[in-house]
């Protein structure tokens, strides 16, 4: 794809969101006070959870968040690409027989699904990341689950952040939103702006994935530990920052609410000061987690629905001083444009990821 046409396309994607300077006031509610650590919240009980993600089956922090949600005791079930589908957006199309899948995992001519012979949990579908998670909620609950759907779908996490304006590009996202969209069961899409790639056999003790995966199940605890998980329609858009010297451990992190884009009402510690966006926090260069509620058009919820999950999260959501970065949060062009090669061969689902928004 030329810089140009991606530079179209993405202001393209701009235009989508003015909704989200349409939602009305605040009305008043009452707050939970958020607290000041990172905690995991032990009265979740097991659930039925559908993992997929669009960095590939075989990607070490997907295997990671699969291995943490059984260690949890969750009935786990991964689906999730042959080889890297990153950019694919919404799009759902399966390609046939296998051919240079991730990391050499599955031999070229293998059926266009599979399992591992030793854990036939551990699904690949050789497809877009829409198209592996469809086929986890058409034939994978059928043979796991005797039909029934997962009570929750996680996505990722991803290879490099979702932030903004690229919501509409993210496989990452495309996975959360088909099943809050097409399959009414709640989503989070989980993203890490730590862009190493990593097979699952080179995963050790403590490194980025483990961080990330602890992290996610952190608030995958939080948002099971009463029902309704999230309102209808909503999936979470979470991002955590690169690891540092500083944030190197699960317990360095702190948790924000954030919506993806600006100028929403303010939902958050103080009424005051507007609620930061995912790009703020994350241009903090902080040990700070951004979770956003986004509907199933990939936009930020209403004011209601956004305070219902506020008011969720909060035990496990800290108040932080951001600054704003106004433009990053419009459109993190400079991320979008630093990532084009995992995009190039999304172009097709970025548009297709923009119309199914309308």
């Amino acid at each position: 794809m030329s810089p140009s046409l991606f530079c179209k396309l993405a202001l393209g994607a701009l235009a989508v969101p003015s909704a989200v300077f349409a939602i009305p006031a605040p009305a008043t509610f009452d707050r939970q006070v958020p607290g000041e650590t990172t905690s995991v919240n032990t009265r979740a009980g097991p659930i039925k959870i559908l993992i997929g993600n669009d960095d590939g089956w075989a990607e070490g922090n997907i295997r990671q968040l699969y291995a943490d949600a059984q260690q949890a005791g969750h009935d786990v079930v991964l689906s999730a690409g042959a080889k890297n589908g990153s950019g694919s957006s919404s799009l759902n199309i399966a390609f046939g027989k296998v051919s240079g899948a991730e990391y050499g995992t599955i031999p070229d001519g293998a059926p266009q699904a599979g399992f591992n012979q030793t854990d036939p949990r551990l699904n690949y579908f050789n497809g877009t990341p829409v198209a592996a998670i469809d086929n986890g909620f058409n034939v994978l609950t059928k043979k796991f689950w005797g039909g029934a759907k997962p009570d929750l779908v996680l996505s990722g996490p991803n290879v490099g952040s979702n932030l903004g304006a690229i919501t509409l590009f993210s496989g990452t996202v495309g996975v959360a939103n088909y099943a809050v969209k097409h399959q009414s069961v709640p989503a989070i899409a989980f993203s890490g702006g730590d862009e190493t790639r990593i097979p699952y056999t080179a995963l050790q003790p403590g490194d980025v994935s483990h961080v990330y995966s602890q992290l996610a199940m952190t608030i995958t605890n939080q948002v099971i530990s009463s029902t309704p998980f999230l309102p209808a329609g909503v999936s979470l858009n979470v991002n955590f920052p690169k690891t540092s010297a500083n944030c190197a451990k699960a317990e360095d992190f702190k948790f924000v609410f954030t919506t993806i884009y600006p100028l929403v009402p303010t939902i958050g510690c103080t009424e005051s000061v507007r609620t930061p966006t995912e790009a703020d926090v994350i241009a903090s260069n902080a040990c700070l987690v951004s979770i956003s509620a986004m509907g199933s058009h990939k936009l930020d919820v209403d004011t209601a629905k956004q305070t219902t999950v506020f008011n969720k999260l909060s035990p496990i959501l800290s108040c932080a001083d951001v600054k704003d970065h106004i433009l990053s949060s419009i459109l993190p062009l400079g991320t979008v444009l630093g990532r084009r090669h995992d995009l190039e061969d999304g172009v097709a689902g970025t548009v297709e990821g923009i119309v199914d928004t309308l």
